[in-house]
């Protein structure tokens, strides 16, 4: 599927340093506007936008659909990409690696750079082939961690610097002893292995852990490992469905302890699917986007967020959250590297890579060949879920 959008005439550009962390304002202040006619040959840029609208991940990939197209609308209304319109060329990887793969190979040669895949085993599944054809793949998963020079990116923070915040939390709160389960896929083997690290430099302990399959139906042996150290809280590193067959098994069970989870969770579908099983506190640590309104940031942030958050809601009906974020941001920097770079896909990449003080609705993105995700610790608080809504808790 091919988004068309019309654009008017570029208003004259402002010296790129002073541009970038303006950009992301003006857009989100724009008024979108739409076109379902297709451009000729050579009169835009396409964005291969590969999410899970289908699987274990589509809690996630149908928000990224919604938040990738809200900024491609608010780009073109701007006057697009160096007076060229930009396009999304969308697919569903099914949250599958192989689908992905598959995808990915079908939109080579046909896009100036990958959106996507929603999770860290697609996206460590589809890099061989972007690096192949020198073409940036920007990540929706926090799981991945790009190589220093390769032409991946990491959306959101990483899965260390959220366990070490979730764990620091508890610490301040009095609570030194947890019990961690997780899922065998990627994402959860990746977040085990920050909640052990963090668990070691913030002097939390880990008195009991155990795995299970994301296609699991029950987890009771598996809590009941977990808590046999008599954990003072429980870490839940799963997503989706595997994450609700926990926290069914919790409530069961009759576990009456705090409990945490990845920033997988934080969509509105997810909170609705266990509303009737939701542990009495549950955190997730989470980016700027949601809790910008508790912290004292800058007006141009203030006004970013309010202004996207305001679009969403009235263009689909409903609060953004985790997905449409991070999509929004990805479009919005991979379309800045494709204007600093005049469109040349080789030059991408580092112009990508120059790019710093970048205010975005997730974060504010200072990247380097070193460093392809862009924010770290200060972009990331603590939000407790409570009636299917999300409240700042701390950092």
């Amino acid at each position: 599927m091919t988004v068309a959008v019309q654009f008017s005439p570029p208003s004259r550009p402002s010296p790129p340093r002073r541009r970038f962390g303006f950009v992301f304002a003006a857009l989100a202040l724009a008024t979108a506007g739409c076109s379902a006619s297709a451009a000729s040959d050579g009169s835009a840029y396409t964005l291969g936008l590969i999410t899970s609208q289908t699987g274990t991940g589509s809690q996630l990939g149908v928000g990224e659909l919604q938040g990738a197209q809200l900024a491609v609308d608010q780009i073109n209304a701007r006057g697009g990409v160096n007076g060229k319109q930009l396009r999304l060329r969308t697919a569903d990887d099914q949250s599958n690696p192989a689908q992905a793969v598959l995808q990915t190979r079908k939109m080579l040669g046909s896009v100036d750079a990958l959106v996507g895949p929603s999770l860290s085993g697609p996206c460590q599944a589809v890099i061989p082939l972007a690096s192949s054809a020198q073409l940036i793949d920007y990540c929706l998963s926090p799981g991945v961690k790009p190589k220093p020079g390769s032409y991946q990116w990491s959306a959101s923070a990483p899965t260390d610097t959220l366990a070490e915040r979730l764990l620091a939390y508890w610490k301040s709160q009095g609570i030194t002893r947890v019990g961690l389960i997780y899922t065998t896929d990627a994402s959860g083997l990746d977040g085990a292995h920050a909640i052990q690290s963090a668990a070691a430099h913030t002097g939390v302990s880990v008195v009991g852990q155990a795995s299970y399959s994301p296609t699991a139906v029950s987890v009771t042996s598996q809590l009941q490992a977990t808590t046999s150290g008599k954990p003072q809280a429980l870490v839940v590193w799963s997503s989706g469905a595997a994450a609700g067959v926990a926290f069914k098994g919790i409530d069961q069970m009759g576990l009456k302890l705090p409990v945490a989870t990845t920033d997988g969770n934080l969509t509105y579908a997810f909170l609705r699917r266990i509303a009737d099983y939701t542990p009495d506190t549950l955190l997730i640590p989470a980016t700027r986007d949601f809790w910008f309104q508790q912290q004292n940031t800058s007006t141009e942030v203030q006004q970013l967020e309010r202004a996207y958050h305001d679009e969403f809601r009235a263009r689909y009906g409903a609060d953004p959250d985790f997905g449409p974020g991070v999509a929004y941001d990805g479009v919005l920097l991979v379309a800045q590297a494709l204007e600093k770079a005049h469109g040349d896909v080789a030059g991408t990449r580092d112009a990508l890579e120059s790019l710093r003080g970048v205010s975005g609705v997730v974060g504010t993105y200072s990247f380097a060949r070193d460093n392809h995700r862009g924010i770290g610790a200060d972009d990331v608080g603590i939000v407790r879920a409570t009636g299917g809504r999300l409240t700042f808790v701390g950092r």
